[in-house]
């Protein structure tokens, strides 16, 4: 690992680690942080059952000031004790607070690493988030983490459109057979229903599309029924749920997660097989895009299309045909001597 060139963050004053924080000052801080997200939040991971990770999170302060948080756990891989951001979370990594400048950042990591090497840890591995789910367009963390020796283990696209159309022409921007698909749509009667507080009936129907959809790609969701549920009740107002409705019957359904004040992170969209005749995904596209603007938005994000690496080109095509842009979702990881 090369030497890392001694920063100007203040002796006197030293980022240190704290690994008890209090769990309702943790809440605030990632929702004010520079890149905190919905999976920074402990009452959203707390829907995972107790035993299925060995949580090990901890906080960061500055003169007695709470300015980062990492939420993280052990695991082993390979026979080494790895601390890993949090496994049952899209995104992770450090939060770090609005007040930092880029020197006591770089302190912050390097209090991570010594943590890490004085609690045994012998890697270190973490997946922050895309740049735009940023509160300001930085990167001074990906800077930070390779000049204290960190490399890239994983990287991914994700795509994502950007919030800025004027309303009446979003139908615009899509390609050709998308609008006309979008057309076919309202042709047939489809409607869109947000569903505010979910009945159980509702979650029932959501359920079924959503299996039967995932069996014919070959996978299973990554929550199961009662984790959707747990979920809403934690954190209600940071999930979207909404559907595409025929002749009175759910056909097509979008699970997403409102993940900070800049994005939206679409994480379930499925319809039945027997519904695609009626072109329900751009018509769903286009409400749930519309949706998450009015909110005050600025970024809709249609998740990763690319496995290890390579691109998934039906899907990568797909969301292009909403104008998705690209952007990448890096997993860094540094092995510890």
């Amino acid at each position: 690992m090369k030497t890392v060139a001694e920063s100007p963050t203040e002796i006197n004053h030293p980022i240190e680690v704290d690994t008890v924080i209090d769990p309702d000052t943790w809440e605030a801080f990632w929702q004010d942080a520079v890149n905190g997200t919905l999976f920074h939040s402990l009452k959203f991971m707390s829907y995972h059952p107790a035993g299925r990770f060995k949580q090990h999170h901890v906080g960061f302060r500055h003169k007695g000031n709470l300015v980062g948080i990492f939420p993280a756990a052990e695991r082993d891989e390979d026979g080494l004790k790895t601390w890993v951001s949090h496994p049952g979370a899209s995104y992770g990594g450090p939060a770090w607070s609005r007040k930092l400048k880029y020197h006591q950042l770089e302190s912050l990591v390097g209090a991570l690493i010594e943590y890490a090497r004085k609690n045994g840890f012998k890697r270190i591995r973490m997946t922050p988030p895309p740049v735009i789910y940023n509160a300001d367009p930085e990167q001074s963390l990906d800077f930070a983490l390779k000049r204290h020796g960190f490399n890239i283990n994983r990287w991914e696209l994700t795509q994502a459109v950007k919030l800025d159309f004027d309303e009446d022409r979003l139908l615009d921007q899509f390609r050709n057979k998308t609008r006309t698909a979008y057309r076919r749509a309202i042709n047939e009667g489809l409607t869109f229903r947000i569903i505010d507080n979910p009945t159980q009936a509702e979650y029932d129907r959501f359920w079924e599309i959503l299996v039967e959809n995932r069996a014919g790609l070959g996978v299973v969701p990554a929550h199961n029924r009662e984790e959707i549920e747990r979920l809403h009740n934690l954190v209600p107002d940071r999930l979207m749920m909404a559907a595409i409705e025929h002749k009175g019957g759910m056909i097509t359904v979008i699970w997403n997660f409102l993940c900070n004040r800049q994005v939206v992170l679409e994480f379930y969209m499925a319809h039945i097989a027997e519904a695609q005749i009626l072109r329900p995904v751009p018509f769903l596209t286009h409400h749930a895009l519309l949706w998450a603007k009015r909110q005050g938005f600025k970024w809709f994000d249609f998740g990763i299309s690319s496995v290890w690496g390579d691109p998934t080109w039906g899907l990568l095509k797909f969301k292009e045909n909403f104008e998705a842009r690209h952007f990448l979702r890096v997993t860094y990881q540094l092995d510890l001597k």
